[in-house]
């Protein structure tokens, strides 16, 4: 998705066409919950999507750090976030049980991997090409 998402953003988000709607998947166990957390302490700021693609850019360190919380603080604190705001979130778990019950609609949807994208019911597993995505947003949107 990082591929083809600037794509999608400038042509149908920043129009007001499109909504992106991101939802966890919590497949690495605690890494995966302290960083939906970490991103979600980052949308108190405005900097949802911003921090979303910096925790994208190091996942491999975040998937096998010793101290992830250490971690995304540091990379909250170099990314521009208020580190106070930033951490005290983060410390405090205030969004551990909302993206407990949004992996929970996952599963009970049966999704089971990712990336999946769900646009007005019709579902893509795996990354598409720009195009893909595009012929399937326009077949969608109102005449």
């Amino acid at each position: 998705m990082l591929g083809t998402e600037p794509q999608i953003k400038a042509a149908f988000v920043k129009t007001g066409q499109l909504k992106l709607v991101f939802a966890p998947v919590l497949n690495h166990g605690y890494p995966s919950e302290q960083s939906h957390q970490a991103v979600e302490c980052a949308a108190e700021q405005g900097k949802f999507w911003q921090f979303h693609d910096v925790l994208f850019e190091h996942q491999e360190k975040l998937w096998t750090s010793s101290d992830i919380q250490s971690d995304l603080k540091n990379l909250a604190a170099e990314s521009g976030l208020n580190a106070t705001a930033f951490n005290s979130c983060l410390d405090e778990q205030r969004y551990a049980a909302l993206i407990q019950q949004q992996n929970e609609v996952r599963l009970r949807a049966g999704i089971r991997g990712q990336p999946v994208f769900d646009i007005n019911g019709t579902i893509f597993f795996g990354g598409q090409t720009f195009e893909t995505y595009q012929q399937t947003i326009e077949a969608a949107m109102p005449k």
